[in-house]
């Protein structure tokens, strides 16, 4: 009886990965969590790098064991998320060990930046240089991170990045790049009052290398967001994000 209290309890722990099978997954998995890392010098040098290059620190805390966390490592490595860290983030992923059974590892650093629990695994800080947390209310929350679509990942990442920087972007000022969307699709001009394109390769100049801001509101799909950022990476513009002050 008490051996199966155990198992349960044991289980439900587990759970809050939420997974730990190694059953053929519909997404990328990556092994990117170091037990013998020294993770605060690591921390410590991403944030130098981060001062430097006007990028912000994205803290991937998980462990090889889990499920999610291997999923969250996995979509990180391929070449649309690639690009967007590159331009946006320094990366450190951090072995946290089992969290949920009381064996964790290296949870200092994330109470360092505030982050007082980890409930589960993964789990994930977005810093500025100075080593603020911009996200402590959503940073506990990605221990589904294996169920999440890798639009809804990117969206999310993507309203995380800091704004680009006149040393990374060019001199010239940013485009605003203002974003509709509804069951019908999505729409997008550089002007609010438009005129507006189902398709961002329907933008003029858009061949040109050139720099922009996308803008989203509360109301803007995340998918929209997304496709939006992935669309103008593509054609080589440098991107940046900023959701609407007014929402």
């Amino acid at each position: 009886m008490i051996r199966a209290a155990i198992a349960a309890s044991l289980a439900l722990a587990l759970a809050a990965c939420a997974t730990t099978g190694d059953a053929a997954p519909a997404h990328p998995e990556a092994r990117a969590y170091s037990a013998t890392a020294v993770a605060t010098a690591d921390v410590d040098a991403a944030l130098a790098r981060a001062s430097a290059n006007g990028k912000r620190v994205l803290l991937v805390l998980g462990a090889n064991w889990c499920h999610d966390s291997r999923a969250l490592a996995g979509w990180l490595e391929t070449p649309r998320f690639a690009a967007l860290t590159a331009q946006s983030y320094e990366v450190v992923f951090i072995d946290v060990g089992v969290p949920q059974t009381g064996e964790g590892r290296n949870l200092d650093i994330a109470k360092r930046f505030g982050l007082e629990d980890v409930p589960g695994t993964p789990a994930l800080l977005v810093l500025t240089a100075d080593g603020r947390a911009v996200n402590l209310d959503t940073a506990a929350s990605w221990r589904n991170a294996a169920s999440r679509s890798e639009d809804a990942i990117f969206a999310e990442l993507a309203a995380l990045a800091p704004p680009q920087t006149a040393a990374a972007s060019g001199d010239a000022a940013a485009i605003t790049l203002h974003i509709a969307g509804d069951d019908a699709g999505c729409r997008f001009a550089v002007s609010p009052d438009g005129p507006w394109h189902s398709r961002i390769v329907e933008l003029p100049d858009i061949d040109k290398g050139l720099r922009f801001e996308v803008r989203g509101s509360s109301q803007t799909p995340w998918r929209c967001v997304a496709a939006a950022m992935y669309e103008l990476q593509k054609t080589g513009a440098s991107v940046g994000f900023v959701s609407d002050p007014a929402n």
